[in-house]
């Protein structure tokens, strides 16, 4: 079994030259063509290469150039087929049928069918890498999966953009993990823990080969450190940094940025089931209090950030699905203080905090840690709130202290993040808003958990698309918090990396290494 300090560099494929032109000093300088050599610098290391093992928030997305899913976002969030050639549902959803390329074989020469995606599917739902209600998985011919659900699942086609797809030979005799082996562009080379993980060309890549020979993703935590080494040369490409540093490396002239939409929307939600935030009045003259744009742009900033100014599906990656003509909550004061005076909170002694039946409007906002903004956030909030005479104290929680305030509703107000694999927000509303995860529900509407669990046996676009239209117009009603933004996949890459494409989803992530030239 592959340990976590290094695996195992002796995987077999096809292509055995493949190893020893790639592990030659020379290529250091290789610079242009196809023996071109990149550099990425990351700020954390993967978690594994067994797919059965999630890395924080989800799989480690450098595993989706080695595995492949059935299905893939592209640049515009479309659903296309990545390893399948067509999927039909029957049942309201709840049979789903895949029909699979021919022609495609793993990196070791095994050929990928239905058997090895069958394999693939039942390993991930025994490590609970896949919740979903099934039944059975058939394998009528070798080109054809059929799934079976317990219930309709029409959200299906989006988890398959993030199913990875593995060879059987993966494993030891005794179901061990050992190598990882997919149908990706890339294959494994070397992983040395907390410094960089090395992935070479697939030379017997099924599609189009990517114009790279090596790619070495270089592990550097530390956000100003990993600019440096983008700004000196070290790497070639970089991530998650600092608005400031981008701003100034723009303004160079020697780096372009890229930016992806993301489907994950950070916010604030309310606790509805206690006072103040069991009046709907008070819910909504929050969300009226605070100045959404402002705030974002200041503590994020506009190049990292979508401000959610329509919605919770104010992402780009939700053009689809968002409602054109629902206006959402803008900053007004003046509003918020005429919503607050209608619920019954008075300064009656002008110290400058609401009181209503002899208490004081005093709440606190938990604010989170997972993103380093968080903090500078919650007190840009709490500002707001101070103007319309909400007097709020922000706590700091660590992400598990956070989630068990939720889940014991013990909080007044709390930072969240999206719980978003792809751009079909349907799992998002049912982990906030439905009935399958009760113990983070923060508002039992019954209309609102009756459309969520409608979305689950409804496949047609157009009446999917309506149903998130009404789920839009009753979370305005509703205001179940305050939605912030949706943080941005920002990408810097020196000028001489070239042919970026930056497809949908956590998959996504590092997609333009199958497409990027490097000129000399």
């Amino acid at each position: 079994m592959i340990g976590k300090t290094r695996l195992l560099s002796v995987l077999i494929f096809v292509a055995v030259g493949l190893f020893l032109s790639g592990c030659g000093a020379k290529q250091e300088g290789s610079r242009a063509g196809s023996e071109a050599m990149v550099k990425v610098g990351i700020r954390k290391d993967i978690s594994s290469f067994d797919p059965a093992v999630s890395g924080k928030g989800g799989p480690d997305p450098q595993r989706y150039l080695i595995y492949e899913p059935l299905l893939y976002l592209d640049q515009d969030f479309n659903l296309k087929g990545r390893l399948a050639e067509s999927w039909t549902a029957e049942d309201q959803g709840r049979i789903w049928t895949v029909k699979l390329k021919k022609s495609v074989h793993f990196s070791d020469g095994t050929p990928f069918n239905a058997a090895a995606v069958k394999f693939s599917l039942e390993y991930l739902q025994k490590a609970k890498r896949i919740l979903w209600p099934l039944e059975k998985i058939e394998t009528p011919d070798d080109f054809t999966v059929r799934l079976v659900f317990k219930r309709p699942y029409a959200v299906l086609p989006y988890d398959l953009t993030t199913t990875e797809i593995f060879s059987p030979a993966s494993f030891d005799a005794e179901g061990k993990f050992k190598a990882p082996i997919g149908t990706g562009p890339f294959v494994f080379k070397e992983w040395k823990t907390e410094q960089e993980q090395i992935l070479e060309r697939n030379e017997n890549y099924w599609g189009p080969k990517p114009k790279v020979r090596t790619v070495i993703f270089k592990v550097i935590p530390d956000n100003q450190t990993r600019t440096m080494a983008l700004q000196g040369g070290e790497v070639d490409i970089a991530d998650y940094l600092p608005v400031t540093a981008i701003r100034e490396m723009e303004k160079t002239g020697k780096f372009s940025i890229y930016r992806k939409a993301s489907p994950c929307m950070n916010w604030i939600a309310f606790n509805t089931y206690r006072e103040p935030f069991d009046d709907v009045l008070v819910r909504q003259a929050v969300c009226s209090a605070v100045d959404v744009k402002r705030i974002i742009e200041s503590t994020v900033g506009k190049e990292m950030a979508t401000p959610a100014l329509k919605g919770p599906l104010s992402s780009p990656a939700h053009d689809y699905i968002r409602k054109p003509d629902l206006e959402w909550y803008g900053y007004n004061p003046d509003k918020a203080k005429e919503l607050l005076s209608r619920a019954g909170w008075k300064d009656s002694d002008g110290d400058g905090i609401l009181e209503k039946n002899g208490k004081k409007f005093r709440v606190t906002l938990i604010a989170s840690t997972l993103y380093e903004e968080g903090r500078a956030i919650a007190e840009a909030v709490q500002a707001d709130l101070k103007k319309v005479g909400i007097a709020a104290e922000v706590r700091v929680l660590e992400s598990a202290a956070r989630f068990d305030a939720l889940k014991q509703r013990n909080y007044d107000l709390v930072e969240m993040g999206g719980i978003c694999p792809h751009n079909d927000p349907t799992s998002w509303f049912s982990y906030y808003f439905g009935t399958q995860h009760p113990e983070y529900c923060v508002l039992a509407n019954r209309n609102i958990q009756e459309l969520v669990n409608k979305l689950y046996s409804t496949v047609e676009p157009g009446v999917r698309r309506e149903i998130f239209y009404r789920l839009q117009e009753l979370l305005k009603e509703q205001a179940p918090g305050v939605f912030l933004y949706n943080q941005d996949a920002v990408t810097v890459a020196r000028k001489d990396v070239q042919g970026f494409v930056l497809e949908g989803g956590m998959p996504g992530t590092y997609s333009y290494l199958r497409f990027i030239s490097v000129s000399s």
